[in-house]
């Protein structure tokens, strides 16, 4: 978020921050329709959840190995972020810093557990928001004011065409988005916070609380990137337009050595910032990867194993882990577009089909294995072939704003630049930046859309739509699917969303509708489902408040 968001409000403007609405939908039906379910069953790992739904391990175990690849490519993703900015303020090669923020990160989670990842994150939090204020208002300030900051054109909001070529419109952001959050509260990190909590409400009211704040470091991180344009353009050099800055994830450290040169520990502040965040994400990332892996894999295949034992094979698998993202980082590195493209796109590929598997499983009591995996299937390959074809099918890229004034752009080219880290970036001479903003300008203006094939229009879909598309496919395949395989024998009643139980009564109690004397749960029918499954009775407590 410290890098991403900023360098997509910089080129693409702060249509992005319509964002915040598909987070916040998110997140209220997360809050009202995910933790009434989950809460009462106090697992270990969410992948649990579907053993006890279905009664085998078919789906939990490939939910758990796809959970696992994500938090991985996560993890290289967050971290190569922090490289290249670390290498633009500081000068330390992206492969150092790679190497050691995964370490040192390994090795306090490995340490410290759960406790040490949420406390942590409490304190990264402050530093964190700290450094956007920093650079919000300084950049306000020296761009010449809040007026000329949004008068530029990256503070426009017009763009509400349905056309899903677009790269960003107010559907796509505010709705199609939705199921790219939504996974977020299905992940492991999520849940451990959820199961931390005493009871529903106290879980219900982790994710209302947590949701206009999350969307408030939305916005900031955002309007970041808008203040940076604005800031160069009152200088005449759009740094990205005119060539200066090579790598779109470039611009805020690049902007930051700048801004704070003559302002000693400012810099620092934003080092400190981006730190935050990367051991935030990679310590949650290690924690949940852990948990996992010891649940649903060693606790499976060795049953009896001691605490003990089962404490030091924790923390070797947390250093396996580090180790895994650390590769997984490199391979990022060489990857072109910003780091929110490319993780988006990736994630894309999982997150809607798993967000179908745990939202049809309480909802849709019909649900099979079997029919939930055909669908997840079928949406992970098409949006897999999306995926592909974008990279590799002669697309055009999607194309941004308008650049800014580069007229005078000169005075970094010449060497009269702020600083010598951020010098090392301006690896493009004046007749290539011509050249290149020449070549640009003819590819637009040559390019028509009649003249495109089939398949060219389907990859130049949006990247923000794939997550909604395997969603929806995998939804579909899943039901009808469902429909034409047996249906489950003894199903879980915990394990099922229920209107009256999880909404009406525990909203406003047994009064809803008007008969006081109604039980307010079905505690009865859940236990005689426990007592006929004694294997499933340490999973539930009974005294939470359901």
């Amino acid at each position: 978020m410290v890098l991403a968001f900023p360098a997509e409000g910089y080129v693409y403007g702060m249509m992005y921050l319509f964002m915040a609405i598909s987070g916040g939908i998110a997140n209220i039906f997360s809050a009202f329709f995910v933790v009434p379910v989950f809460h009462p069953l106090k697992l270990t790992s969410i992948y649990e959840y579907l053993n006890l739904r279905y009664g085998d391990n078919i789906l939990r175990n490939v939910t758990m190995i796809i959970g696992v690849i994500y938090y991985l490519f996560y993890m290289g993703t967050v971290t190569y972020g922090t490289s290249v900015a670390l290498e633009v303020v500081m000068g330390i090669p992206f492969w150092a810093t790679i190497i050691g923020y995964i370490t040192l990160t390994a090795i306090y989670t490995s340490i410290g557990g759960i406790r040490a990842v949420i406390w942590t994150d409490c304190f990264q939090f402050v530093i964190m928001v700290t450094g956007f204020v920093a650079i919000i208002v300084k950049g306000t300030i020296d761009a010449g004011g809040p007026g000329v900051v949004i008068s530029t054109d990256r503070f426009s909001f017009k763009e509400f065409s349905a056309d899903p070529r677009i790269r960003y419109t107010f559907w796509n952001l505010s709705f199609g988005s939705i199921i790219f959050w939504l996974y977020n509260s299905y992940s492991q990190a999520a849940m451990q916070r959820v199961f931390s909590t005493p009871n529903v409400r106290a879980a219900r009211n982790l994710y209302l609380i947590c949701c206009p704040i999350y969307n408030l470091i939305l916005i900031m991180a955002v309007l970041e990137g808008g203040v940076i344009y604005a800031y160069y353009y009152s200088k005449g050099c759009d740094i990205n337009g005119g060539g200066i800055v090579d790598n779109v994830n470039a611009i805020i450290p690049f902007t930051i050595m700048e801004l704070f040169n003559n302002h000693p520990g400012l810099p620092g502040l934003f080092i400190a910032a981006l730190s935050s965040a990367a051991f935030s994400t990679l310590s949650s990332c290690l924690s949940s990867l852990t948990a996992i892996a010891y649940e649903d894999v060693i606790k499976v295949r060795y049953p009896n194993l001691k605490p003990v034992f089962g404490t030091k094979i924790s923390k070797i698998m947390t250093l396996v882990f580090g180790a895994v993202a650390m590769g997984l980082a490199f391979i990022i590195s060489v990857l072109p577009g910003s780091i929110q493209a490319i993780s988006q796109s990736i994630f894309a590929c999982v997150d809607g089909p798993m967000c179908m598997i745990f939202i049809l499983s309480p909802m849709f009591k019909r649900s099979t294995t079997k029919g939930l995996l055909t669908g997840a299937i079928v949406g992970m390959v098409v949006v897999m072939w999306l995926n592909m074809g974008k990279l590799f099918f002669s697309v055009e890229d999607d194309q941004s704003l308008p650049y800014g004034p580069t007229h005078n752009c000169d005075i970094y080219r010449d060497g009269n630049v702020t600083t010598t880290m951020a010098y090392k970036y301006l690896n493009v001479s004046n007749s290539e930046t011509t050249s290149l903003i020449i070549n640009t300008t003819l590819t637009v203006d040559q390019s028509d859309p009649q003249m495109k094939t089939f398949f060219q229009h389907i990859y130049s879909i949006s990247y923000v739509w794939f997550s909604m598309i395997g969603f929806i496919l995998s939804m579909a395949v899943g039901i009808v699917a469902s429909l034409l395989t047996a249906p489950p024998t003894n199903v879980n009643p915990m394990t099922l969303f229920s209107w009256d139980k999880h909404i009406k009564e525990e909203l406003c109690g047994r009064g809803c509708d008007g008969d006081e004397n109604r039980p307010t749960t079905s505690v009865g029918e859940e236990m005689k489902f426990l007592s006929k499954n004694d294997g499933t009775k340490s999973v539930f407590n009974m005294n939470d408040d359901i």
